[in-house]
């Protein structure tokens, strides 16, 4: 193998990695993600406090 394709092909897995490990995190973040084409979105009211009012994100 030639030192450039070696090189490449080490840098490609490295992307590949990173994009992964992101996604992964994105997935254990606790937010849902929903496929549009697959999934329905589930509206879940949830209750904020700024200050100590309370009052409901949307």
């Amino acid at each position: 193998m030639n030192v450039l394709s070696m090189i490449k092909d080490r840098q490609i897995k490295a992307q590949r990695r990173f994009e992964a490990e992101l996604m992964m995190a994105k997935a254990y973040r606790g937010v849902a993600y929903v496929d549009v084409h697959h999934d329905t979105p589930i509206e879940q009211p949830s209750q904020c406090s700024y200050r100590g009012q309370n009052y409901t994100c949307s």
